[in-house]
């Protein structure tokens, strides 16, 4: 159901507004008008919201993710030790950040050297270890040995012009030469070694250059070291290496332990202040006097009314009424039994029901889970279905407890369709002698017939509901076309159940003025409500009504699925194979149970249920109140 909402104005004294708007943040139940522009661009309210962002920002470098396990008493602590004046508040966290910022820089600075020289040494040391075989063979050699980065084209065609002119260089004691060797890396890159003589020297440096080639060095710190001796070098530090980089890992996780939480409980008390702040400068001041405006739930009114008056006295005035037509658009909250309120999920998909409309959670919950049971059918899947429910009962996530509550509701109505149906794991509970299982109702995957009409009768039930709160819900907000199009559809529809009635038991002529009368009323109803768009809205309605076959359907499909699986036990035996077989198959059937089930009920509601009367707002309420959700044990 939808709570009652109140219109409430409070006036107070300007200098007890710090406190007053305080108090109406414990409370947690005012929802305050829409703040203005000059409001959210507060100067204060600005720099809050600027350090709330980089407290964020640490809290991410840091990699902290410990919230589930940050509680109530730890954020009152942290609250304690700070100021509860707003600047002095903000300039101790800046001295905090400050603190947090430099060490932090430090250590980042450290793992960007480390991560910087581990890359840059990783790759000196697979260029090394790629040409360190033509290194050794060359040590000795008298000219001179170079690394060059080239491309593959580039060095064929270094090769090919250095040996074409060997033949022009002049001839002396010694003949020249030049020796080479190629290699590629996995990132793409292509090196050329080379050693030649020293007359092939100056021809092989001006190649390369205009071949695009760059001559490979070892890093700066190794200065002229041989590439052989820094080969060493560089291996014995990329040994060293790993060990500063998980030292440097260790110190942020440190840090991360040290500062996670307090930046954490920091992080959500700057929320909460600029919450109060923004409801501090949302307040009209008039010479001593502020005013707030914004609505209350009707029963908590009487308790928001008792707590500032013994905390104020005449320092504070609060005055109601209910809503009316100039207040603007009024917040929607919903209030729902325990037992029904995991079915709001199904709102959560949609807008918010408009404030004074119809809140389906309730028949959602007594018609969902009838209608998904009645698709699955079987009592092995509905126990399979309650084990899933209240494993995901047990979770911390709120949207995965509402599912686990809703798949204990499907899990039960599947236990006793699958008794009425007589279904364990399809046609097992009939194999197994000690079960015997039959069907107190019919076979479904027999007795299709009545299967399809019970769902059938079952939808028109349900789009007549449905029909009938449209109806209600258009004469209470005066629209006619509304409540006339959805009493037309209702008039059709027990016309033709009438007809229908009729025929089958086969009685005079006469008693055909009934439907005849109820179908010309629905005519009527229909084009004065919503024209030939009635007409069609209507015809539509009756095909909602016959697409409730779905639910037999979908059932007698998952039937023959989980008889198919008994039927590999009777090709193969108790074996292995047929075990294997027979397993896959109702693991896939239970599956498509959950998913066809689930998939095909929310259809029913969302569009041929709801769509007769749901009306979307587009204001929730939002109360002015804490909104942490910690652990307080």
């Amino acid at each position: 159901m939808i709570k009652r909402m109140v219109r409430v104005a409070i006036w107070g004294v300007c200098g007890k507004k710090p406190s007053i708007v305080e108090r109406l943040y414990e409370l947690g139940v005012f929802h305050l008008d829409a703040s203005s522009e000059a409001a959210l661009s507060h100067p204060l309210l600005q720099r809050l919201r600027e350090q709330r962002g980089r407290v964020l920002g640490l809290i991410e470098v840091l990699t902290w993710d410990g919230w589930k396990r940050l509680t109530d008493a730890f954020v009152e602590n942290v609250r304690y030790n700070l100021s509860g004046d707003a600047e002095t508040m903000m300039a101790e966290i800046d001295r905090s950040l400050s603190r947090i910022h430099s060490r932090l820089a430090w250590i980042q600075e450290r793992r960007e050297s480390a991560e910087g020289d581990f890359a840059e040494l990783r790759k000196a040391h697979l260029i090394l270890t790629h040409s360190r075989a033509f290194l050794e063979q060359e040590q000795d050699s008298r000219g001179e040995v170079a690394i060059w980065s080239l491309s593959r084209q580039g060095q064929h065609a270094l090769v090919s012009k250095i040996n074409g002119d060997l033949d022009f260089l002049p001839s002396g004691h010694e003949k020249p030469w030049f020796r080479h060797h190629a290699f590629d890396l996995k990132d793409g890159s292509a090196f050329l070694v080379t050693s030649a003589s020293e007359e092939v020297q100056p021809n092989l440096k001006a190649t390369a250059a205009a071949m695009g080639g760059a001559r490979w060095e070892l890093p700066r710190r190794f200065g002229r070291e041989s590439l052989l001796g820094g080969g060493e070098r560089i291996k014995r530090l990329l040994r060293n290496l790993p060990a500063l980089l998980r030292e440097s890992r260790e110190e942020l996780r440190n840090l991360a332990v040290q500062w996670g939480a307090n930046l954490a409980a920091v992080y959500i008390l700057l929320n909460e202040r600029m919450e109060q702040l923004l409801m501090e400068v949302s307040a009209e001041e008039n010479g001593d006097f502020f005013r707030l405006e914004g609505w209350v739930p009707a029963n908590d009114l009487e308790r928001t009314q008792t707590v500032l008056k013994e905390d104020f006295g005449d320092s504070v005035i609060l005055r109601s009424r209910a809503p009316g037509p100039g207040d603007g658009v009024v917040p929607t909250a919903l209030q729902n039994h325990p037992v029904f309120k995991p079915f709001e999920l199904f709102l959560k998909l949609l807008q918010i029901p408009h404030y004074g409309a119809y809140d389906p959670s309730p028949l959602i919950g007594l018609f969902f889970p009838f209608f998904a049971g009645c698709m699955v059918g079987d009592i092995g899947y509905g126990v399979l279905i309650l084990w899933l429910g209240w494993y995901m009962k047990q979770k911390n996530s709120e949207v995965l407890r509402d599912v686990g509550v809703i798949l204990l509701f499907v899990a039960f109505w599947s236990v006793v369709w699958g008794v009425l149906f007589g279904e364990f794991l399809g046609d097992v509970g009939h194999r197994l002698p000690y079960l015997r299982l039959s069907p107190l109702w019919v076979d479904r995957a027999h007795a299709v017939l009545p299967v399809m009409a019970f769902s059938v009768v079952l939808g028109g039930a349900h789009v007549i509901l449905g029909l009938f709160i449209g109806m209600i819900q258009g004469i209470r907000a005066r629209h006619a076309h509304i409540w006339m199009e959805r009493a037309g559809s209702l008039l059709v529809i027990f016309g033709l159940i009438a007809a229908l009635a009729l025929l089958r038991a086969e009685l005079p002529s006469s008693f055909f003025s009934v439907p005849v009368a109820l179908l010309a009323f629905g005519l009527i109803f229909l084009v004065r409500g919503g024209g030939v768009g009635g007409i069609i809205e209507s015809l539509g309605t009756i095909g909602n009504i016959i697409s409730y076959v779905r639910i037999a359907a979908i059932g007698l499909s998952s039937a023959i699925l989980a008889m198919v699986a008994s039927t590999f036990v009777d090709i193969f035996g108790v074996s292995i194979l047929g075990l294997f077989m027979a397993f896959s198959i109702h693991l896939l059937n239970f599956v498509l149970a959950i998913g066809g089930s689930a998939l095909h009920a929310a259809r029913l509601h969302y569009v041929e249920f709801m769509g007769k009367f749901y009306e979307e707002g587009t204001l929730e309420y939002k109360p002015f109140a804490k909104r942490r959700r910690l652990n307080n044990g």
